[in-house]
């Protein structure tokens, strides 16, 4: 009878689990996707496009992040989970990359948007502007302060972002 119980909760368990769909946006709904191979970052509703920025990206060769100091910007689906609305105090300190330095205010830009991801990286605006438009970061997405202050009025907590190599599919198969 035990035995019975234990295999009826298992197959339980089994029919209740997540399943990894595509995701794909519904109708109205907000999401970004960002093209590594152009530079670009698009927000769209549903299918369609609202905007897009230049940005920059991790300066690391590779398809796949496997670590925080490979500097790759990684391709999948994440979900957004806040918006700072003041990143201009935060710190970046160059120990974390083993890089010489001192830590400093003013390089994250004026906004931030985190994401879940394992490695700490982010969407945010720069203290350097020229430096949009080319693989130039540690992995972060970066935007001018001007775009990136346009760009988080539309966005909020849950919301997709999809980061692909190039014009390939826009979508993951695994939501991370």
């Amino acid at each position: 009878m035990k035995k019975i119980f234990v295999l009826s909760f298992l197959a339980l368990l089994l029919c209740a689990a997540p399943s990894f769909a595509v995701w794909s946006p519904q109708d109205g709904e907000y999401w970004i996707r960002i093209n590594k191979e152009k530079l670009k970052l698009t927000l769209y509703r549903g299918g369609e496009t609202v905007k897009s920025w230049p940005v920059s990206i991790g300066r690391g060769l590779g398809k796949v992040k496997t670590s925080r100091m490979d500097l790759i910007t990684p391709a999948g689906t994440f979900t957004i989970y806040r918006v700072i609305q003041d990143a201009s105090k935060l710190i970046y300190d160059p120990a974390w990359f083993n890089e010489e330095g001192e830590p400093s205010e003013g390089v994250y830009g004026s906004k931030l948007i985190s994401f879940y991801n394992k490695w700490q990286i982010a969407i945010h605006g720069t203290n350097n502007p020229g430096s949009v438009g080319r693989r130039a970061t540690h992995g972060c997405i970066r935007l001018k302060n001007r775009d990136i202050n346009e760009l988080v009025t539309y966005v909020k907590p849950k919301m997709k972002l999809v980061i692909v190599e190039g014009d390939g599919i826009p979508f993951s198969k695994e939501t991370i």
